[in-house]
C-alpha cells in the first residue's frame, strides 16, 4: 500500500475534529480529545486509502502489519470449497472470529455463509469509508465478545460537502484477468453549523475479473518436482471388488494410491485419459491422477454494488437526531475442477441406500470394455479380481469444470438521539442489522445417485477412452443428472437497543474525573435454507448433507468506564463489562490502561484486560452430518506408506455444550517525539487465550490420533490394512494459545526546497505464537507451518503462518499539486510443508514495492497513477499442507495478479 496507515498511542483519530474538540475514539466509550487516548489505534486516512490502489476493502487491509497472516478467507482461497464469497481479516493470526468489525462504532451482522461471527469486509463500501481505525488491543471490556485479538473500525463519510464524482480502472501487466475498475459518487448536503443539518451519501460500483491459475506461471501445475504433486483423484483407477452391494472386505483400496492402479497407467499413457502418471499403488499397481492447478480460479469475478449514508440533524441547541444507513450486494462467481467421484465420496449420500443404487461406479463382467481391466489386473499379478465386478474412480470431465454463483446482501440501519442534558452526554440508538447469503450453482454439478444409475444400468461405459465416457449414447443419458440451481440461502440478523451517558464526575486537583455507562441489548438469529438438492447430499461437489438451522439468543450487557487523572502527568482508565447470554451463561471482563507523560516529548503507555469470545449460534446448533473430509497426508501405520491428498467420510456439525473462549492480554509501550520531525513508537504485547472453540482440521485429528494423543482418541477409524476409513471433526474447545510481539512505527516528516518529505516504517515483530492441543501437545507456530517432524502446525489451515517479521516502509514526496510515494512492503522469511523428499522448505524473505503518483493541480480534480509489484516479481515456491487447491504460491501473502497497474481520476462539484 502506497502512504501506510500511521499508529499513535492517542488514535489520531478524527481528520475533522480539531485538537479541542472531544470525539470518541476506538476502544473507549468516553468522549475526549483526539491526543488523549492511552491505547496503540493504528489509523488509515482517507487519503492513504485513494493511494493504495487497494480494489476492495480486503486488499486494503491486508497492508497492516498487525494482520501477520492472513488469518481469514479471502475469495481466491474459496477455490475447493464453499465460502460463499466471504472475505474476512485477522488480528494476530488469531483468526477473524476474534477480531471485532464495528462500523462507525457499532456491530455489524456476521457474514451468513459463514456461521459465525466473521463479518464480510467487502460488503463495507471502499468509496464510502472515511478512515480505518485498527485497536490493536483486546477490548471485550468494552465491546463484549469476539474482539479478543482487537477492533477494526470503519468510520464512513460524514459532513461531506458539495458532489464528487470517482473512477478507478485498474489492469495486470501479465496476460490472462485479474482487471477491475471501480465507479463512485459521494454527494453531501447541508451543514451543521448554517443549516442544523447534513446528510451524507455514497455509492459505488467495484468489478473484478477471473484470473485462472492456468493464466500464471507459476499456479498453473500441482506437479513441481520436488516440492509438490497433485494427487487429485483420476479417472479410471480400480478401487477393488464390489460384491453384494458393498466392498470386499480385503479386495480393495482406500484411496486410488492404495488400489488396484489403473489400465491407461500402463507404460505411461495416463496423458490419453486427460491424467498424469502418479506412481504406484501399494498394491503394485501404476494409477492416474488428476492435475486440477489449471482449472482453479485465483482470483474470482466479483462484482459490488453498494450505498452508504450518514445523517445528523440538530434538535434545538442541545439535542441531535442522527443515523446511519448501509446496504451492499455483493456477487462472487466460482469456478474450479470437474468432480470427482469414488465409492468413498458416495456413501455418506443416503439416497443411493434409499433408491437401491449401488454407491460405486462399477464395471461389470458383462460390460464390453471388461477386458481392459481384466487384461490390465493379470499383468499385474491381480488374477483373483478378474471375473467379478469392479469399482472405478472417476473425473467427470464431461460436466466441466464446476462453477457456482453466490449473492451476498449486508444491510444496516442505525437511528439515534444524542445531546448533552445536565452537562451530561447522552447517546440512545437503534440500529438493525442484516446479512443474507443466496448460493447457487450453475453448471459441472449434477445428482450422483442419478450418475451412479446411469452408468451402472447402462453398463457399457469406458473409463479409459480420451472422454471417461467411451459412449455417446450413455454422454447423452448422463445429462440428465446434471443439476443447477440454489444451494443455501441464509441469513444472519443483530438487532441492537444500546445507550450510554458519560460526561465530568468531579475535579482531582484541576482535572475532571471522566465516566461513562451504558447498556445493550442485542438478539441475534441465525437462519439457514438448504435447497433439497444441499439437505440431501446428493450433489457432487457440495459435500455431506448440510441440514437446516433455525436459531436466535438475547445477550444483555452494562458496561462502565472512568478515567481518572492520578497525576499532572499520570492518567488511568479502567472499564468493566457485564454481558449474559441467554444459551451460554454470562461473562465480567475488564479493562485497564495507564498513560504517563513525564516530558511532552515522552509518552508511556501500558494496559491489561480480559476479554471472551461466546460460541454463535452455529457453533451450538448446527446439525452433525457425515461428509467429505478435506485432503490430509499420513503414513500408514503398518505398511509405513505415506499416502498424500487423501479424503474420507468425515462427520462435522456444531456442539451444544461448547464454553466460551476466554483471554488475558497485556501491553505496554512508549511513544517519543524529540521533535515535530520525528516519532517512535513500540508496544510490547502478549495474548493468552483458553478453551480454543475450533473444528480441528482432517489432518490434525489424523496426525494427532497417528501420535497417540489422547485428545484424539476415537476420532479416526482405520482399516484392517492400517488405512484411514473415516474421521470426526465435530466443534470443541480445543486447547489453549500464548501469543505475543512487539510492534514498531517510525514517522518522519520535513520540508525542503524541493518540497516535503514523509517516511513511516510500521511492522510487527511475533515472538511467539505457542498453541497446546487438549492432549497437551504444545506447537510452536511462529515462522512455520510444520512441526520439526513435518506434520502442520495445530490449526495450520485457519488462514497461514504466523510472519516472524512483516513491515510496510514507505517514503511520500509532495510539492505543490504533485505528490508520489513508495512503498516497500515485505516480510521474513518462513518454513512451509517438506517436500516429496521430506526436506524442509523454507519461503524465502520477499519484498513487493508499490509506486503512486498523484496530481492535484486543477480545482476540484484529482488524479492518480499507481503501480503494485513495481518490478513484476513472482512468488516464491510453496509447499502447503492444509486444504489449498491453489498450487504453486502462498494465496495469503501475494497477489496473484503480479503487477498491477492502476489510474483514478475524481472530480468535486463545489
Amino acid at each position: 500500500m502506497i502512504g501506510i496507515a500511521t499508529s499513535v498511542g492517542f488514535a489520531h483519530a478524527a481528520e475533522e475534529a480539531s485538537s479541542t474538540e472531544k470525539i470518541e475514539i476506538t476502544g473507549s466509550s468516553i468522549k475526549r480529545r483526539a491526543n488523549q487516548g492511552s491505547l496503540p489505534v493504528q489509523v488509515m486516512t482517507k487519503e492513504e486509502i485513494s493511494r493504495s490502489g487497494a480494489t476492495s476493502t480486503e486488499q486494503l487491509l491486508a497492508s497492516i502489519s498487525a494482520i501477520s497472516s492472513a488469518g481469514g478467507t479471502t475469495n481466491s482461497t474459496g477455490a475447493g470449497s464453499s465460502t460463499y464469497g466471504l472475505s474476512s481479516i485477522s488480528l494476530r493470526g488469531l483468526d477473524s472470529d476474534r477480531t471485532l468489525v464495528l462500523v462507525n462504532g457499532r456491530r455489524v451482522a456476521a457474514f451468513a455463509g459463514g456461521g459465525g461471527a466473521t463479518v464480510n469486509v467487502n460488503s463495507i463500501p471502499l468509496s464510502a469509508i472515511e478512515r480505518v481505525e485498527v485497536l490493536k488491543d483486546g477490548a471485550s471490556g468494552v465491546y463484549g465478545s469476539d474482539a479478543i485479538a482487537g477492533v477494526v473500525n470503519f468510520i464512513l463519510s460524514k459532513n461531506f460537502k458539495g458532489i464528487e464524482l470517482g473512477a478507478q480502472a485498474g489492469q495486470a501487466t501479465r496476460d490472462g484477468g485479474g482487471d477491475s475498475e471501480k465507479y463512485s459518487i459521494v454527494a453531501g448536503f447541508g451543514s451543521m453549523d448554517d443549516h442544523g443539518f447534513n446528510i451524507t451519501v455514497a455509492g459505488s460500483y467495484e468489478k473484478e475479473d477471473v484470473l485462472k491459475a492456468r493464466d500464471r506461471e507459476f499456479a498453473k501445475s500441482g506437479n513441481v518436482l520436488p516440492y509438490f504433486t497433485n494427487g487429485a483423484t483420476g479417472q479410471g483407477n480400480i478401487e477393488g471388488v464390489w460384491e453384494n452391494g458393498d466392498r470386499h472386505p480385503t479386495l480393495w483400496g482406500t484411496s486410488p494410491a492404495s488400489g488396484y492402479g489403473n489400465p491407461a497407467a500402463v507404460g505411461g499413457k495416463c496423458a490419453s485419459i486427460q491424467m498424469f502418471n502418479a506412481g504406484t499403488t501399494s498394491k503394485g499397481g501404476p494409477y492416474c491422477a488428476y492435475d486440477s492447478a489449471p482449472d482453479v480460479g485465483l482470483v474470482p469475478d466479483r462484482e459490488l454494488t453498494n450505498f452508504a449514508a450518514n445523517f445528523s440533524a440538530k434538535l434545538g441547541d442541545n439535542f441531535s437526531f442522527f443515523g446511519d444507513a448501509l446496504w451492499s450486494e455483493s456477487v462472487v462467481k466460482q469456478s474450479y475442477q470437474a468432480n470427482p467421484i469414488r465409492n468413498s465420496f458416495l456413501v455418506t449420500d443416503s439416497l443411493f441406500a434409499a433408491q437401491g443404487v449401488d454407491a460405486a461406479l462399477l464395471m461389470k463382467p458383462t460390460n464390453p470394455n471388461y477386458h481392459i481391466a481384466a487384461d490390465y489386473l493379470n499383468s499385474i499379478g491381480a488374477g483373483a479380481l478378474v471375473g467379478q465386478t469392479l469399482a472405478v474412480t472417476s473425473r467427470t470431465l464431461g460436466f466441466g469444470g464446476r462453477k457456482g454463483e453466490d449473492k451476498s446482501e449486508q444491510s444496516r440501519l442505525v437511528a439515534g438521539l444524542r445531546g448533552n442534558f445536565a452537562s451530561q452526554d447522552f447517546e440512545v440508538a437503534y440500529s438493525v442489522n442484516k446479512s443474507e447469503t443466496n448460493s447457487r450453482v450453475t453448471g459441472g454439478y449434477f445428482s450422483q445417485v442419478a450418475y451412479a444409475k446411469i452408468i451402472n444400468d447402462t453398463n457399457s461405459w469406458n473409463p479409459w477412452a480420451p472422454d471417461g465416457i467411451g459412449n455417446a449414447s450413455v454422454l447423452s443419458a448422463l445429462k440428465g443428472a446434471a443439476y443447477v440451481g440454489p444451494s443455501l440461502n441464509a441469513e444472519s440478523t443483530s438487532d441492537v437497543f444500546d445507550g450510554k451517558i458519560s460526561g465530568d464526575l468531579f475535579d482531582l486537583g484541576d482535572r475532571p474525573v471522566q465516566y461513562a455507562a451504558g447498556f445493550q441489548h442485542r438478539k441475534e438469529e441465525y437462519v439457514t435454507r438448504p435447497s433439497a438438492a444441499l439437505e440431501t447430499g446428493d450433489i457432487a461437489g457440495l459435500g455431506g448433507s448440510v441440514p437446516p438451522v433455525n436459531r436466535d439468543r438475547n445477550v444483555r450487557a452494562f458496561f462502565g468506564e472512568v478515567v481518572v487523572p492520578v497525576l499532572s502527568n499520570l492518567e488511568a482508565n479502567l472499564s468493566i463489562r457485564n454481558d449474559r447470554y441467554n444459551d451460554v451463561g454470562s461473562a465480567n471482563n475488564y479493562k485497564a490502561s495507564l498513560r504517563w507523560n513525564p516530558t511532552r516529548a515522552f509518552m508511556v503507555r501500558a494496559s491489561a484486560g480480559t476479554g471472551f469470545r461466546a460460541p454463535t449460534l452455529t457453533d451450538l446448533w448446527q446439525p452433525q452430518s457425515l461428509g467429505t473430509s478435506e485432503q490430509f497426508t499420513y503414513k500408514n501405520p503398518k505398511d509405513g506408506k505415506v499416502y498424500e491428498d487423501v479424503q474420507v467420510n468425515s462427520l462435522t456439525g456444531g456442539n451444544p455444550n461448547l464454553r466460551p473462549e476466554e483471554s488475558d492480554q497485556s501491553s505496554i509501550g512508549f511513544q517519543f517525539s524529540p521533535s515535530s520531525k520525528f516519532t517512535i513508537g513500540v508496544d510490547l504485547w502478549n495474548v493468552k487465550v483458553e478453551d480454543i472453540l475450533s473444528t480441528p482440521s482432517a489432518q490434525e485429528t489424523v496426525s494427532g490420533f497417528l501420535k497417540g494423543d489422547s485428545a484424539y482418541a476415537g476420532k479416526v477409524t482405520l482399516d484392517a490394512n492400517g488405512d484411514v476409513q473415516s474421521i470426526i471433526q465435530t466443534l470443541a474447545n480445543v486447547g489453549s494459545a500464548k501469543v505475543s510481539g512487539v510492534d514498531l512505527d517510525l514517522s518522519y516528516r520535513d520540508s525542503f526546497s524541493f518540497g516535503r518529505i514523509e517516511v513511516a516504517l510500521n511492522g510487527t515483530y511475533m515472538s511467539k505464537f505457542d498453541q497446546t492441543s487438549p492432549g497437551g501437545f504444545l506447537s510452536h507456530k511462529v515462522g512455520t507451518i510444520v512441526e520439526p517432524d513435518g506434520n502442520p502446525v495445530l490449526d495450520a489451515d485457519e488462514g497461514g503462518v504466523v510472519l516472524r517479521w512483516k513491515h510496510a516502509l514507505s517514503a511520500n514526496w509532495s510539492t505543490g499539486p504533485w505528490a508520489a510515494g513508495i512503498t516497500q512492503n515485505f516480510y521474513k522469511r518462513y518454513q512451509a510443508g517438506n517436500d516429496l523428499n521430506g526436506d524442509q522448505v523454507y519461503v524465502p524473505s520477499q519484498a513487493i514495492y508499490d509506486l503512486s503518483l498523484a496530481y492535484s493541480g486543477v480545482k476540484g480534480l484529482k488524479l492518480g497513477l499507481g503501480v503494485k509489484n513495481l518490478f513484476d516479481r513472482d512468488p516464491p515456491i510453496f509447499v502447503p499442507v492444509s486444504n489449498q487447491f491453489q498450487y504453486g504460491y502462498d494465496i495469503s501473502l501475494y497477489d496473484p495478479r503480479a503487477r498491477f497497474v492502476y489510474l483514478n481520476a475524481s472530480y468535486k462539484f463545489f
